[in-house]
């Protein structure tokens, strides 16, 4: 680690947020331009939170110690990536691509955007990167500024947002979850049958969750078997934690989907059911009808204007049921009837 590289000036327009952890407790803000300084002190942990879309931070990650270079070309590389499927693990840093939901304005508990958070975890850094508000780190900001939240390390720093973003994920579910009890109780009580829109929001936003957050926990449980030598007993069992409770979770998302593909297909039974009454009733006035559609039919022609028909009643009567016989057989034929 070389002096004059940290010493240098850091890109402050790109700082969303920074935090220092001494191993006192008593956590601080960083001003904006103590970081370097701050980044030069061995005594406490610091956790950065930056906006990858800046330039200028893009360019302190290329040139930065801190950061190992093959970590930097794996974060370029991997701008498009949207979930943990992989943990790197490179000398003593270690590079974490994770799923966060976006902020948005309205009713945040309802809403399942989800963006990229990358975290880069060292023995006394933890450097988080994101493109757009991420509403885990803004709570975890909020937390931190309130007392609420007092880590000492870097690491544990880490857990706690693995905590608050497992809050956030079960908080939606918890929405889900109200909406899927709704629906099926509306059902039960025979009231107006749910939409189908409504169902296929709540199958898709559980798909979508599954999708995304089903690939951590084989990431995590790589990381179990090969944790870096600064994790302490607690971390390893604070890292066990969060990987009991992210697979209760990906378990209740499978719940939810598996609830929404039962009432929709109870719901396109329903469907089913009510159309074959409306044929069956369509049906039976046929019949009903028929005959006497038939005899008005017969008794309402009028061959005696028409040109070498005048007389033959009967013989049209024969040509009638010939060509009905033929009907009849073909249909048969064709199993058709």
């Amino acid at each position: 680690m070389t002096t004059e590289v940290i010493s240098k000036p850091f890109p402050v327009a790109g700082v969303v947020f920074a935090w220092a952890m001494p191993s006192s407790g008593n956590g601080y803000e960083i001003p904006l331009f103590g970081i370097t300084d701050a980044l030069e002190n061995p005594d406490i942990s610091i956790w950065l939170h930056l906006n990858l879309s800046n330039s200028q931070i893009q360019r302190w990650l290329e040139n930065t110690p801190l950061i190992p270079e093959r970590v930097v070309e794996m974060i370029q590389e991997g701008v498009n990536l949207s979930r943990l499927e992989r943990i790197e693990k490179l000398n003593d840093c270690l590079l974490m691509v994770m799923n966060d939901f976006q902020q948005e304005f309205g009713d945040e508990g309802r809403d399942s955007s989800l963006g990229t958070l990358w975290a880069i975890v060292t023995p006394r850094l933890m450097i988080s990167l994101r493109n757009n508000p991420l509403r885990t780190t803004d709570k975890l900001r909020y937390d931190l500024r309130s007392g609420q939240l007092n880590p000492v390390s870097a690491i544990e720093l880490f857990h706690e947002l693995l905590d608050l973003r497992a809050e956030q994920l079960r908080t939606l579910l918890t929405h889900l979850s109200a909406d899927m009890d709704e629906l099926e109780e509306n059902l039960l009580k025979g009231r107006e049958f749910p939409e189908h829109e409504s169902l296929g929001r709540i199958r898709i936003q559980c798909s979508r969750l599954r999708r995304q957050f089903s690939p951590e926990l084989i990431a995590l449980h790589r990381l179990l078997k090969r944790l870096p030598y600064w994790f302490s007993d607690e971390d390893k069992n604070g890292l066990n934690d969060d990987l009991d409770l992210l697979t209760y979770l990906v378990q209740e998302i499978s719940s939810l989907y598996d609830r929404a593909k039962v009432l929709q297909d109870e719901q396109a039974a329903h469907v089913a059911e009510f159309n074959a009454k409306n044929l069956q009733v369509l049906s039976v006035m046929t019949v009903i009808f028929l005959p006497m559609t038939l005899i008005s039919g017969i008794m309402g022609m009028n061959m005696e204007d028409l040109p070498g028909l005048k007389g033959s009643f009967y013989e049209v009567m024969i040509v009638m049921s010939i060509a009905g016989a033929a009907v009849y057989a073909s249909l048969k034929l064709k199993r058709i009837i």
